[in-house]
C-alpha cells in the first residue's frame, strides 16, 4: 500500500530517507528508513485506491479503507439502518409491501434510532462532519476531496485527542489538505476557505489556519503541500471563458471561443515553465496565474497578428482578483520573458 511522506522528505525522494538515502518503508503505521531506522512521519493512506485484481507491483493494493455501508463523511451508528436513510415506507426481502400494523411498528423503530442516539458521545465530530458537506458544497468540490478531509480528520482525531480543542478549525485544516494532495482538480485557495468557514458562522480565518497546521506537523507529520501556479491553470481559464465581456472582446477579434482557449491555455503553460521558482518568490500562486495569463494573451496577440483580448481591468474582473496585483505581478513576467528572447510583450 501507498503512503504519504512528510514535505521535507518528497524533496528528495518519496522512497529514500533524507540522512542515510535508505529505502523507505511503511511499518506499523509509521514511514520508517529500513537501513538507519530512522522515523520519518506517521502513514496516511493515499487518497485513491485500486477496486479488484492488481495488474502491476507498483498498483496500490486492491483494498477498502472502511466497512460496507460506513460512510466516511458523516457519523454512522453501529450496524445498519432500517430501509433506506430517509424511509418511511418498508418492504421485506422480496420487494412486497408490509402490511399497515408492520409498517407503524418499523416506523416508529426508525424514529427511536435517531440521530441523537447514533451520534452518542460523538456530538463534536458530528458537527464537524455536517460542517464539512456544507463547505463542500459552497465550494463546489468532488466527493472524493470531501472524503480525503473527513478520513484525515479522523486519522488525526484518533492520533491526537488530547490535542484536538477547536473540531471546525481541524476541518478546516484536514480540507486544507485534501484540496492541495488533489491538486488541479481541487483548485480551492486558502483564502477561500476560511471565507466559507466563517460564512457558515466559525471563527476560522488564514491566521489561524495556517498556525494549526504548523502545530500538527509536529505532531502528525502531515503538512498541507505548497500550491504551484500550475494547478490553477484549469480554474483561471474557466473563468476567464465564462466571462460574457471576455466573450464579447474574444468574438470581436475574430477569434472562435475554443480557438483562443487552446492558444491562451498552451501559452499559459509556456510562460509559467519559463519563470523559475526562484523569481515567483513568495507570490500568490493563484494571482501569479492570472497575471501570466494576462500576459499570455498578448503574446498570442503578437504571434497572431491580432489585437489583444485582455486588459488588466477585464481580468480583474473576471477573476475577482485586485487589479494593482496583476501590474505589479505582470511587470516582473514581462521581464522575464524579454530577457529570454521571447516575442516581446505589448504593453
Amino acid at each position: 500500500m501507498w503512503s504519504l511522506v512528510d514535505v521535507s522528505v518528497l524533496e528528495h525522494s518519496v522512497f529514500q530517507c533524507p540522512d542515510c538515502m535508505g529505502t523507505v518503508i511503511a511499518s506499523r503505521g509509521f514511514i520508517v528508513c529500513s537501513d538507519c531506522g530512522r522515523v520519518i512521519s506517521r502513514e496516511y493512506v493515499a487518497p485513491t485506491y485500486q477496486m479488484g485484481e492488481e495488474f502491476g507491483q507498483n498498483l496500490p493494493e486492491a483494498s477498502v479503507f472502511g466497512s460496507l455501508g460506513n460512510r466516511m463523511h458523516i457519523v454512522d451508528g453501529l450496524g445498519s439502518y432500517i430501509g433506506y436513510h430517509k424511509d418511511r415506507f418498508f418492504r421485506d426481502a422480496s420487494g412486497q409491501s408490509l402490511p399497515s400494523n408492520m409498517q407503524k411498528k418499523f416506523k416508529r423503530l426508525k424514529e427511536i434510532y435517531s440521530a441523537r442516539i447514533r451520534i452518542g458521545k460523538n456530538e463534536a465530530k458530528y458537527r464537524a462532519l455536517r460542517t464539512l458537506n456544507h463547505v463542500s458544497k459552497l465550494l463546489m468540490l468532488n466527493e472524493q476531496v470531501r472524503d480525503r478531509t473527513a478520513y484525515l480528520y479522523k486519522k488525526m482525531l484518533a492520533e491526537v485527542p488530547d490535542k484536538v480543542t477547536n473540531n471546525i478549525l481541524l476541518m478546516a485544516v484536514c480540507l486544507l489538505t485534501a484540496v492541495r494532495e488533489f491538486g488541479e482538480s481541487a483548485p480551492v485557495t486558502l483564502d477561500e476557505i476560511a471565507t466559507v468557514f466563517e460564512k457558515c458562522g466559525h471563527r476560522v480565518n488564514v491566521r489561524t489556519i495556517v498556525r494549526r497546521a504548523l502545530e500538527l506537523r509536529a505532531v502528525t507529520g502531515q503538512v498541507p503541500q505548497i500550491r504551484r501556479p500550475e494547478d490553477y491553470i484549469p480554474r483561471v481559464i474557466s473563468m476567464l471563458m465564462n466571462s460574457q465581456r471576455v466573450m464579447a472582446k474574444i468574438r470581436s477579434r475574430g477569434w472562435a471561443p475554443s480557438e483562443y482557449e487552446n492558444f491562451l491555455k498552451d501559452k499559459l503553460q509556456d510562460v509559467l515553465q519559463l519563470i523559475p521558482a526562484s523569481r515567483r518568490g513568495g507570490r500568490n500562486p493563484f494571482i501569479f496565474t492570472v497575471s501570466a495569463a494576462y500576459a499570455s494573451d498578448r503574446l498570442v496577440a503578437v504571434e497572431h497578428g491580432r489585437k489583444s483580448v485582455l486588459t488588466q481591468k477585464l481580468t480583474a474582473q473576471a477573476t475577482e482578483v485586485a487589479e494593482y496585483s496583476i501590474r505589479d505581478h505582470y511587470s516582473m513576467i514581462k521581464s522575464v520573458i524579454e530577457k529570454a528572447g521571447c516575442i516581446p510583450v505589448r504593453a
